[in-house]
């Protein structure tokens, strides 16, 4: 067991220090800002060495390994890349070769440890954790994506009436209000509104919307002008009280949320920080005392 438990707390060890590099890499929040500015210099657009070979082996082992995946489990990847907004200009099969990618680089570097002496075992958990990461990363964008556009949509609802309002048309008035408030929900009505350009209908691109979304939000928005499409109701003026009905809803939500918080913290304080805790007692009393040379314990 001691090789093993070893091996467990070397990986522990480079994967601490692997996720720690972005932090060490951040520059800070203004120049995070001057990036989304488009300000940022073409020096600091340089793609890492690691980046450039998983991106050359994703290219390589995407259409290979693509095929052999079920068409349902590559109709799911589709789908949680749509909630998140598709980074970076990922498809289903270069998402599938970062996959497979990064699997084989982890695999290689703790195969080339575990041949020279180190535990299989990690070897295994570090192919498997190459594989699934990108999974679980993929979900928390999409998760987090879908939580900033509950949050950014009254706002846009309510600039979006005022806009109306004041006398622009409501095609015009959605382009500006999603350029000029920007995130996720302009992002995705200005998609909807590229789909218009080349052709779709209004409602067929506003349906696209709400499919590529899980955001309960900007389903009642979508709904809601659907219906007023059909009805030939002025959509302006319910603009406030579907924005005023969503920030209700968002504040019922937080509530839920933070009634489902405290068990889960009752949860981690019991199980992990109390024994602890005790386990850090205890051990102060027996070295600050004379058990171990007394030879109770066994000692000798």
């Amino acid at each position: 067991m001691t090789p093993l438990l070893a091996g467990a707390l070397a990986a522990l060890c480079v994967t601490g220090g692997l996720l720690s590099v972005p932090l060490l890499l951040d520059r800070g929040p203004v120049d995070r800002l001057a990036a989304r500015a488009g300000v940022e210099d073409t020096g600091g657009r340089r793609r890492s060495l690691i980046r450039r070979l998983i991106e050359r082996l994703a290219a390589r082992l995407g259409p290979r390994l693509a095929p052999g995946i079920r068409l349902s489990r590559r109709e799911a990847i589709a789908r949680r890349l749509d909630l998140a907004g598709r980074p970076g200009g990922l498809t289903v099969q270069r998402f599938i070769g970062t996959k497979g990618a990064l699997a084989v680089l982890t695999g290689g570097f703790f195969g080339f440890l575990a041949a020279i002496g180190g535990s299989w075992l990690i070897f295994f958990f570090a192919v498997a954790t190459g594989w699934f990461l990108p999974d679980i990363l993929l979900s928390r964008a999409g998760r987090l994506r879908q939580e900033r556009i509950e949050r950014d949509l009254p706002d846009f609802l309510d600039i979006l009436a005022v806009t109306v309002r004041a006398g622009l048309g409501y095609r015009s008035a959605l382009q500006r209000v999603a350029e000029s408030l920007g995130g996720p929900a302009g992002e995705e009505i200005l998609t909807a509104l590229r789909q218009m350009d080349l052709g779709a209908t209004r409602r067929d691109a506003f349906v696209a919307l709400r499919t590529r979304n899980e955001s309960e939000s900007l389903s009642t928005f979508i709904g809601a002008q659907l219906q007023a499409e059909e009805l030939g109701v002025p959509l302006s003026e319910a603009l406030n009280d579907i924005a005023l009905d969503m920030r209700r809803a968002a504040a019922q939500n937080a509530r839920r949320r933070a009634a489902r918080a405290a068990p889960r913290i009752s949860l981690i304080v019991t199980t992990l920080i109390v024994p602890g805790s005790i386990i850090l007692i205890l051990a102060s009393m027996i070295l600050g005392s004379d058990i171990l040379d007394s030879g109770v314990l066994g000692g000798g």
